[in-house]
């Protein structure tokens, strides 16, 4: 069992909703979830995004660290930030119950 900590009000999502122009922003880093605009009770009643942000979680469990920074960058680089595959495995993976039996909040 993984624990995910979320953490309200970050200055990263924040700066990502800024960059992205979306009005609230939740952003992975290891096994943090930063959200923006948005409560931890918010975010938790909205099980897709939830899913979805677990599996960005898993994706830097995959990866590591270092690696999966790289990649999402360059991915994000060279094909957007929606057809970035990382973005589009995590948009799929918004109905994969399976991820919480994995992952567990603090």
């Amino acid at each position: 069992m993984v624990f995910v900590r979320i953490k309200e009000n970050s200055w990263l999502a924040r700066l990502a909703a800024k960059k992205l122009r979306f009005p609230s922003v939740a952003l992975v880093v290891g096994r943090t979830i930063h959200l923006h605009n948005c409560s931890h009770a918010q975010f938790l009643q909205d099980k897709q995004w939830v899913l979805h942000e677990l599996k960005h979680v898993e994706q830097y469990e995959q990866n590591g660290w270092v690696r999966f920074l790289w990649l999402y960058g360059l991915e994000t680089w060279k094909e957007g930030y929606t057809n970035n595959r990382f973005e589009v495995e995590a948009r799929a993976s918004a109905h994969d119950e399976s991820l919480l039996a994995k992952y567990r909040f603090e």
